[in-house]
């Protein structure tokens, strides 16, 4: 499933407020499409790590699903389409400028 089309999918298959218990038993086998297809997640991966927990809304339950799927459904780690790697350019800079 598209991530534009979670929130209306979670608002209609369930009924809030929601265990996480009982998301995983409904709706956990529905895969959430990563841009490479052969590394998607489904509901019940991503919700599993996180233990119990009660979602009042869609909205709180959507929130969550997004907010904790792999590192494999973000676009370039330290893309900026402003100029070069953030990461080359901070440890170009001497100690004594960096804060941390």
């Amino acid at each position: 499933m598209e991530f534009h089309a979670l929130p209306a999918f979670l608002a209609d298959e369930l009924t809030y407020p929601v265990e996480s218990e009982r998301v995983v038993e409904q709706v956990g086998d529905v895969e959430l499409d990563a841009p490479d297809v052969d590394d998607s997640e489904t509901i019940a991966t991503v919700l599993t790590p996180l233990g119990a927990t009660t979602f009042d809304s869609a909205n709180d339950l959507y929130n969550t699903i997004i907010g904790n799927v792999s590192d494999d459904y973000i676009g370039r780690k330290f893309y900026d389409d402003r100029g070069g790697d953030p990461a080359e350019s901070w440890s170009a800079l001497p100690d004594e400028i960096r804060s941390f």
